[in-house]
């Protein structure tokens, strides 16, 4: 889920897990039971999350997921196609931060998108949240040093530079790096760091002066990258379920996000066991987390007659995690969402507020096809205090929930596509 990547040493990809082979007959036994299966979702999150590890948008291991999403839909006998696009992406090229005095280790970082480039040092600062009132009087020319939380980072890093600040640097308020997304250009050098290590040098500027050299190199360029789109055979797309399965650089995203599409598989491979199928297309898009690139070029690719066709766009995004359910998008959608959870006995709460906001289901939204976003996301640092870490790993996700949702989602469909 948008818009933060979130930073992490290179990882080295691993094998891609092998695909499952294509079954001997549509609604086959060799698919499985017509139910939704926990076991099986949570084997996808393992082969996304753990196998294929962290999965950046445009990168070979986003490449590798995208692979083995194609064979595990095609082996339940969908029509898959690789929908191929570019966009322009922002790396990190040598950020970093040097602690000069006291000597110590040097911290991993990771910049803001967009923050300005250069190379500054100076003395640290506790600008507490980054509150004007936060920076002490003699920030100018000091590099302060902020908590994440409470402010936008772009307001923080606006009044460090206020204050007289040559640099930023914001540590998280929750486990592991992050990476955050400013709303221009900012002034000053500005990056993200760890709670431990934010907290460690905050600990060392207790018994005297600390003193760094900040240094921000960022570079964008064009990147590849990939919607994996199923089909019915012989059928059209008058439902899409889909989410997404990149994730931010170096968090092996396991709830945000490969149990939605976990979810979103399973749910293909238990309408394909049926031997139905139905007018309903799974499509897992690329490059979410670059800003919803996958799902806007899957729309703006929509002929005026498969636009026409479509009828409601179902988006699963971080459902691995949690305790209530958020149900939000288009009321024709969330009203039979509410019913499915009411029968369920579900906790939810509804909140159209979010449908042009947030995830894969807003740029069909803002083309006018009704969308619900399903999810379990109502205060980050509550519910997933892993999101957007390297700690998001399978062994935090809830099989369980999956399955609420996923079966939820099935109803939804069947509704919808009784409706005609």
């Amino acid at each position: 889920m948008p818009p933060t990547p979130t930073p992490s040493p290179t990882i080295a990809p691993t094998a891609t897990p092998a695909p499952i082979p294509s079954p001997p007959a549509h609604g086959s036994s060799a698919l499985g039971p017509a139910g939704f299966d926990p076991a099986r979702a949570f084997a996808h999150v393992e082969a996304l999350a753990l196998e294929i590890g962290p999965r950046p948008a445009g990168s070979d291991a986003e490449d590798k997921a995208a692979r083995y999403l194609r064979d595990q839909l095609q082996g339940f006998g969908y029509e898959i196609e690789l929908q191929p696009f570019s966009f322009d992406v922002f790396v990190d090229a040598g950020s970093g931060l040097e602690v000069l005095s006291p000597p110590a280790p040097s911290p991993a970082v990771y910049p803001f998108e967009p923050s300005a480039n250069g190379v500054v040092e100076g003395e640290l600062v506790d600008a507490g949240i980054g509150r004007p009132g936060d920076f002490p009087a003699d920030t100018a020319g000091k590099i302060a040093l902020i908590q994440r939380g409470t402010l936008r980072f772009s307001e923080k890093v606006a009044n460090a530079a206020a204050a007289g600040a040559v640099g930023a640097v914001i540590y998280n308020n929750g486990p592991g790096l992050f990476a955050g997304n400013l709303s221009g250009l900012s002034e000053i050098p500005a990056v993200a760091m760890s709670q431990e290590d934010g907290e460690a040098l905050l600990a060392k500027m207790q018994s005297g002066p600390v003193s760094v050299r900040l240094t921000v190199l960022t570079e964008s360029g064009p990147q590849d990258s990939q919607n994996v789109i199923a089909r019915p055979p012989d059928g059209e797309c008058r439902v899409v379920a889909g989410g997404h399965y990149d994730s931010v650089p170096g968090g092996p995203g396991a709830n945000d996000n490969a149990s939605g599409t976990a979810t979103v598989v399973e749910m293909a491979r238990v309408l394909a066991a049926d031997g139905e199928f139905d007018d309903v297309c799974f499509v897992l898009f690329g490059a979410e987390e670059a800003g919803l690139i996958g799902s806007s070029r899957f729309v703006d690719r929509l002929t005026a007659a498969e636009s026409e066709t479509l009828e409601a766009m179902l988006n699963f995004d971080m459902v691995g995690v949690g305790t209530n359910w958020l149900l939000s998008g288009s009321l024709s959608i969330t009203d039979i969402a509410v019913a499915e959870a009411e029968e369920r006995g579900l906790d939810y709460a509804v909140d159209n507020s979010l449908e042009l906001s947030g995830s894969d289901h807003a740029p069909f939204a803002a083309a006018g096809i009704p969308a619900i976003f399903l999810h379990s996301f109502f205060d980050v640092v509550a519910d997933d205090p892993r999101y957007h870490t390297a700690e998001d790993q399978p062994q935090h996700v809830e099989p369980s929930r999956m399955e609420e949702i996923g079966d939820a989602g099935l109803a939804v469909i069947e509704e919808l596509l009784r409706g005609r």
